[in-house]
């Protein structure tokens, strides 16, 4: 079974999505003949510590000030959760029941940069990388095609440079620092040096055939050119020589940089302001990247920068800044979904709470106000986490994969992990935390870490909130939704807020009034809601979606932690898991919610009777009986709580038969026949 682990799992996405058939006659001026209206109010309770961060900006939060930890709270320090929290928490419940469609997915373009991963490589192996200088001049970047990059080793940089790279690179310790891995540290190594110098190049090894690489020697006489330092993925391992000079372990690691000769060739000119361009495609891959953001400075200073780029038809589809770079997937995350999730129809979360894009809009008919304190106040102690979630380019857990029991399986193409360099890739479904039993109160910082952390000073567990939820113009099937949305059964929970990996914002809704209450049965609207979904959806009620949703709602025993994993085991858990015999087993991925919680041993029966036995060993607190009838007449513990029985071996005594599972598991003193 699957080790991997994230505090947060997926409700499968429904094949089918349901479209209300009243949709296109909603109004809000004219109500349906059948629309009901009214205010319900809502009290909300912590069931945990819960976080709702106070309104701040950018200087707040790299200040980490008081601003940007506190509870959200009006200028009077009146405390509350906003209106717009509580509708996104039951809007997206509402969402999964009524079998919506997802369409608040951010249209980007992920990448992909997986070293162990076959399709991977082979992209890189397969396609000639090209070399070239991006340039910017306002809203146009120009990229020139200067041919393929050529290498230049190490030891050739030292001698010319007058650097230690040789020596650096090969320094495990050194290496242990993720900076000192990074492009930047190269470009601080050889501050001040010059780069550019004349190259020619080295005759290919007519004895390696494998090796394509085109390298290149300091040369007066040769071709202009540039060195560019690209990041050193692992330590340098020289290779080790026998007595006559023949290789007995081969080298690893990087020992060569790059060259970009001066070569005159075509131009590529990318709009900056593109929408889903090449160019805004590449800015969103590298936006959390710190060699972009040096290489941004220089690129809006007018300097040129260094990147590798492919084409396609003679046109590049895409660029990074190594050449190993970040590979854009196949398509965008939208064009992953079903057609039924793409179309351009209102399910019913959209009906009741609205919608904006870009083709239409319809103002929602539920409101929720601002839910003030009236009970609980903030804790005295800050908390302060670090977030370490995994990217959604993390294939093991945010894609569907071909495997058993959380391992996968090869398939006929040899291929292990699905990913989205796949056509066929599937999303997993509807992100969500799962309520948890208890709260985490000390947090472990990875090192060099603590600017990354998150403080905060929670409500208390136990804090109350006062919430109006006014509803106009609703069918009953909608305010049926609404309130099964908002309503939930005992010992079911809603999360909001921050810090829910760590097992914050639980929080129970239970409703206190509704206006005007002579016509609104919450049970019966209940029950009409799932009576019509009942007919929509085959065993709507024992569906995946509602199974799952329900399972996350709710504190479980798991077989596997709700947490973060190290950053070492996300590497571990995409290698081959085991290996036996002819019969291999690769990598892990992230199971369904509901089959990580652990099945309950069912206890045996416990059943009592009145029989007659004999006592058969009488020493001290060891004592023994037989029965006198029945299957089992072997010796049983005799147990014996009435401190004045004088028995002996021989008596005949009235017990309590105690049997689990069918056998006789002891026998208990009544009195002596």
């Amino acid at each position: 079974m699957s080790t991997i682990k994230a505090p947060f799992n997926f409700v499968p996405l429904s094949e089918k999505v349901f479209f209300p058939d009243w949709a296109d006659q909603i109004s809000q001026d004219i109500p349906f003949s059948d629309g009901l209206s009214g205010t319900i109010e809502l009290k909300i309770t912590a069931e945990s510590p819960i976080f709702v961060r106070n309104g701040h900006n950018r200087e707040d939060k790299e200040a980490k000030n008081a601003d940007y930890k506190s509870f959200s709270k009006t200028p009077d320090g009146k405390y509350f959760i906003p209106g717009t929290s509580i509708k996104g928490a039951i809007r997206n419940v509402l969402e999964i029941m009524s079998f919506g469609k997802m369409s608040k997915v951010a249209d980007n373009r992920y990448s992909i940069r997986d070293l162990q991963l076959k399709e991977y490589m082979s992209y890189f192996q397969n396609t000639d990388i090209h070399c070239g200088w991006m340039t910017k001049n306002r809203d146009v970047v120009t990229i020139t095609d200067n041919g393929i990059p050529r290498r230049i080793s190490h030891s050739l940089i030292d001698e010319k440079l007058s650097t230690d790279f040789c020596q650096k690179f090969s320094d495990k310790d050194f290496l242990k620092k993720d900076s000192n891995r990074s492009s930047l540290c190269k470009y601080k190594l050889a501050h001040g040096k010059q780069l550019s110098y004349r190259f020619s190049d080295v005759p290919l090894n007519p004895k390696n055939v494998v090796d394509k690489r085109i390298k290149v020697k300091f040369d007066l006489n040769g071709t202009e050119g540039t060195i560019v330092f690209t990041g050193q993925p692992s330590f340098r391992k020289a290779a080790v020589k026998n007595a006559d000079g023949t290789i007995r372990q081969k080298a690893s690691g990087k020992f060569y940089e790059f060259v970009f000769l001066e070569e005159s060739g075509r131009e590529f000119t990318l709009n900056c302001e593109e929408e889903n361009g090449v160019y805004m495609d590449f800015c969103f891959v590298y936006k959390d990247s710190e060699e972009w953001k040096f290489w941004k400075r220089k690129l809006e200073n007018g300097e040129r920068i260094p990147v590798f780029f492919s084409l396609k038809d003679n046109t590049l589809v895409h660029f990074g800044l190594s050449y190993l770079y970040k590979l854009p997937y196949i398509k965008r995350i939208k064009d992953y979904l079903s057609d039924e999730h793409k179309k351009n129809q209102l399910d019913l979360s959209d009906c009741i709470f609205g919608t904006v894009d870009k083709k239409s809009s319809l103002k929602g008919r539920v409101q929720f106000s601002n839910a003030f304190c009236v009970k609980g106040k903030p804790c005295s102690e800050m908390m302060n986490p670090y977030m370490g979630s995994p990217q959604p380019t993390y294939y093991p857990i945010y894609l569907k994969q071909n495997g058993s029991d959380g391992i996968m399986q090869k398939d006929n193409k040899g291929i292990l992990f699905s990913t989205m360099l796949k056509e066929n890739a599937e999303l997993r479904g509807w992100k969500r935390y799962p309520i948890q039993e208890n709260w985490q109160e000390s947090f472990n910082i990875p090192e060099n870490q603590d600017n990354n952390t998150n403080p905060f000073y929670p409500m208390e567990k136990g804090a109350e909130f006062a919430c109006k939820l006014r509803f106009f113009n609703l069918k009953e099937i909608e305010l049926g939704a609404l309130l099964n949305s908002v309503s939930l059964n005992e010992g079911y929970y809603h999360s909001i807020g921050f810090a829910k990996p760590f097992g914050y914002g639980k929080i129970s809704i239970s409703i206190e009034n509704i206006h005007p209450s002579h016509n609104i049965d919450i049970q019966e609207y209940k029950q009409i809601f799932v009576a019509f979904m009942s007919e929509e959806v085959d065993n709507y009620q024992r569906s995946e979606q509602l199974k799952e949703l329900k399972c996350m709602m709710r504190p479980q025993n798991l077989t596997v932690p709700l947490e973060y994993m190290e950053l070492g085991e996300f590497v571990e858990h995409k290698k081959q898991h085991f290996k036996e015999g002819r019969n291999q087993t690769f990598g892990q991925y992230q199971q369904n919610y509901s089959v990580l919680i652990k099945k309950q041993v069912q206890q045996p029966i416990t059943k009592v009777a009145i029989s007659t036995a004999k006592v058969s060993v009488w020493q001290g607190q060891f004592k023994q009986a037989k029965l006198t009838e029945g299957k089992d007449l072997t010796n049983k513990t005799l147990i014996v709580n009435d401190k004045k029985a004088k028995l002996k071996i021989g008596d005949l005594i009235e017990v309590k038969v105690v049997k689990k599972g069918g056998n006789v598991e002891k026998l208990e003193y009544i009195r002596k026949k």
